[in-house]
């Protein structure tokens, strides 16, 4: 549910909008979304706000899957600096899970995924804090 591809470092995002983008446009890389997908992700979070920032510098955005998913599948963009998302528990963002589903079982699955990952400490850790993109993928890789 993850590929090498879809994995971006030190991404020089200066806001919220632009940290999404980058997401889907690694979503897009992978094969896993169209172009239209990306301004679904970007229009979701402008129309409902930062709903999808799911821990302290932790988001996770999406669309709908009518909007452009072709398969299941994450991406993980690793911020050069934190960005402020508008949430009032978790800002600022770091680090987000660009999330593709191609229904709400397989949304709900990567979820879960994501969940029993970063239900480990050290698994949380490594995620907020390495710079080795083989090392993020092949914590992503086992949890899936």
């Amino acid at each position: 549910m993850i590929v090498r591809q879809a994995i971006s470092i030190d991404n020089p995002a200066r806001n919220a909008a632009e940290a999404i983008q980058a997401a889907g446009q690694a979503l897009c890389l992978a094969g896993a979304c169209t172009p239209e997908y990306v301004q679904a992700m970007v229009a979701s979070y402008q129309e409902f706000g930062p709903y999808f920032v799911i821990a302290p510098g932790l988001a996770m955005p999406h669309a709908r899957p009518e909007c452009g998913a072709i398969k299941a599948q994450l991406s993980l963009v690793r911020l050069r600096e934190p960005v402020v998302f508008g949430h009032a528990e978790n800002d600022p963002v770091q680090v987000l899970l660009g999330l593709s589903a191609t229904s709400s079982d397989r949304h709900i699955q990567l979820i879960q995924h994501i969940v029993t990952l970063l239900a480990d400490e050290g698994n949380l850790h490594t995620l907020m804090n390495s710079r080795d993109p083989e090392q993020l993928y092949q914590l992503m890789a086992s949890a899936t």
